[in-house]
Order: structure tokens, then C-alpha cells, then sequence
């Protein structure tokens, strides 16, 4: 079996190099650029880091789109933004592959213009991998993958078929007939989130526990998020063994209890001091890189805009990200100034 990634950054490279390491019988080429993929190309080999002594396992590192010919499975990893462009030069050379989207953000009509919706799955990762130097992947949170069929079923065997394949991962895997919930449910996880990478902020510690930012900016984004999908007629789906956006709610309800408050914040912190929960997005802010924002939140704007709403929060995480991509790399809000910046948001 022959299983390509497309966009092999620190995700592709990780989800490759397992599937690899947990199936010999697997032939795995990790399609990329940079540094990373010429550090692989150059020894044959990527080094796995995570909770278990350190793998090196044999790929294929590669910059050209024909070395992906013949697959069996083609694993779509890259950035939202960079979907249309990959998928158009990867479409020569996908023959009968199943397709599988593992990415932020809604890229189907994109994939859809190359790949027939038969062999098309979408699904998302939760799970948190860097790159800490080229040609080394190190996993810092346990992952989970969800996918599934789409609406009419007509990709329900490529599905069946990409879960198997996934396993081999070791992740935990779950097929899940309202993929579109999973991963709308995952965008608005990602709205606070993203809200605190704007001012480097540890999402857990330095911004849920703290009582100004979740007040002016956590729980606005989290309920504009709950009262969009709820306009359009979004059926959230819960993302297997993690917290969704309706528990993080009410995480912020028990962090504002006189008498819970102190003891949850005070384990919360002892837990995530220690293992920082990082968003892709503020990996991409600090080295200066082009950011997915407007395929991710962008996309619960439009859907507000689609049903007669507005989604004014998550615009403003769109709108301070791009002013941080404007300043140049690394150049970073304080959490203060993201604070007030929401809170001009109720006086409009």
C-alpha cells in the first residue's frame, strides 16, 4: 500500500511517519518544502519524538508532485490557504486514490474541483505537533482524528476505508456520520484559541484563568459561535474523548464560580504550565508565515453572513491577526490590548 501526504509539515509528517513505523508493509512519501522535506529527502529517513523513545523511520521526503503517482491513500495536510494551489498541481498524479482532507477550515469545494466526491473525506486532527528542527516531528498531546461519510453517503466506503488506514497511527480514530458537526465544533475551539496566540498568551493559564480576558473576549467568542450555529442549523458533534465548545463554556461558568473557581483554575494551571496547549496559529504568527485565519474563523463569518447575522468576535481575531502579519514576525499584542480591543466591540 502506497500512502502519500500532501503538505508534509509537522501533522503530515507525524501522521505519515507512524502509519510507516506501525506498518512496514506501508510505503509513505511526505510531500512538502523547505528545509524539513530536504532533510528527509537527503537521509531517507524522518525522526518521530513523542511518548515513546525516539523512532527514525524510513520515507520518502520529496518536492515534486509525480512522486505521489500510484497511491492508494493521499492525505491533504497542508495549510487552508495553500489547498487549491496543492490539490491543482497533485491532480495529474492522483489517479484512484482515496483523498482524505486532515486540515483546519472548510477546503471542500476546493478538493472537490480535482477529486470526485466518491473518493473525497473530510475530516479534522486534535492533537498538537511540532516541528522542532528540520526533519524531526515531536508530538505534545496525545492526537485524535475524526472523519466520516458526507451528507448523502455517497463516500461512505472511502471513509470505512480511511479510517482503517488511520489506525495505523496508533491515534484514536473514530468515524462519525456528522463529520460536519466534528468540525464545526472544532472551529469554535479554535476561536479562543486563536484569540489567545494574539498576545502569546498560554490559552489555559494566562488567558481562561484570567478573569478580564474571559470575560471581554472567551465567552463572547464562545457564545457568537453557539448563536451562529444555531441560526444556520448546525448540528455540533462532539469530537471523541475532548472537550467541545459547549464544556469549554461551561468551563469558563465554573472559573467564575467564588467557591470552584480558585481550585479548578489552580489545577488547570498546575496541568498546563507544564504541557502549553500551542495553536497552529501562533506557531505561524511567530515565524512570520501566512496564517489560515480567514479559512478557519473566516468561515463562521460567512456562515453568520449566509443566515442574516454578523459574527463581529470572530472577525476581530481575524482583524488582529492580520494586523500582527502586517507588523512582521513575532511582533505580538499584549493580552491587554487584546482586551480592550474586544471590549470596543460592546460599545459600537
Amino acid at each position: 500500500m502506497k500512502i502519500s501526504v500532501l503538505g508534509a509539515g509537522a501533522i503530515g509528517t507525524m501522521l505519515g511517519g507512524l502509519i510507516r513505523d506501525n506498518d512496514p508493509t506501508c510505503d509513505v512519501v511526505l510531500l512538502g518544502r523547505g528545509g524539513h522535506i530536504q532533510t528527509i529527502r537527503d537521509s531517507g529517513r524522518v525522526r518521530l519524538q513523542g511518548p515513546w523513545p525516539e523512532r527514525n523511520v524510513q520515507v520518502i521526503g520529496t518536492d515534486d508532485p509525480a512522486d505521489i503517482a500510484g497511491s492508494d491513500m493521499v492525505l491533504v495536510t497542508v495549510k487552508s490557504q495553500a489547498t487549491a494551489e496543492a490539490i491543482s498541481a497533485a491532480a495529474p498524479y492522483l489517479g484512484a486514490a482515496i483523498v482524505v482532507s486532515v486540515q483546519n477550515g472548510f477546503n471542500d469545494d476546493a478538493l472537490l474541483q480535482h477529486v470526485n466526491e466518491e473518493r473525497l473525506v473530510m475530516g479534522i486532527t486534535a492533537t498538537n505537533v511540532t516541528v522542532p528542527e528540520p526533519g524531526t516531528a515531536s508530538l505534545q498531546f496525545n492526537g485524535t482524528i475524526v472523519l466520516g461519510p458526507n451528507a448523502q453517503g455517497t463516500n461512505a466506503a472511502s471513509a470505512t476505508a480511511a479510517t482503517k488506514t488511520l489506525e495505523k497511527t496508533g491515534f484514536r480514530v473514530f468515524e462519525e456520520a456528522n463529520v460536519e458537526g466534528v468540525r464545526y465544533n472544532k472551529l469554535a475551539i479554535n476561536s479562543p484559541g486563536y484569540a489567545a496566540s494574539l498576545s502569546q498568551s498560554n490559552f489555559i493559564t494566562e488567558a481562561v484563568c484570567h478573569r478580564g480576558w474571559r470575560s471581554a473576549v472567551g465567552k463572547p467568542l464562545a457564545d457568537e459561535c453557539l448563536r451562529v450555529f444555531d441560526s444556520a442549523g448546525v448540528k455540533l458533534a462532539r469530537i471523541p474523548k475532548l472537550p467541545d465548545i459547549r464544556k469549554l463554556r461551561g468551563f469558563f461558568g465554573k472559573l467564575d464560580s467564588p467557591l470552584l473557581g480558585p481550585i479548578v483554575g489552580t489545577g488547570a494551571k498546575l496541568i498546563f504550565n507544564r504541557r502549553p496547549i500551542q495553536f497552529s496559529l501562533y506557531q505561524d504568527l511567530l515565524k512570520g508565515k501566512g496564517t489560515e485565519v480567514d479559512h478557519t474563523l473566516g468561515e463562521i463569518v460567512r456562515l453568520a453572513e449566509r443566515n442574516g447575522t454578523t459574527a463581529p468576535y470572530n472577525q476581530m481575531v481575524i482583524d488582529l491577526a492580520r494586523e500582527i502579519e502586517n507588523r512582521g514576525a513575532g511582533k505580538f499584542f499584549t493580552r491587554e490590548e487584546v482586551i480592550d480591543r474586544f471590549r470596543q466591540i460592546e460599545s459600537r
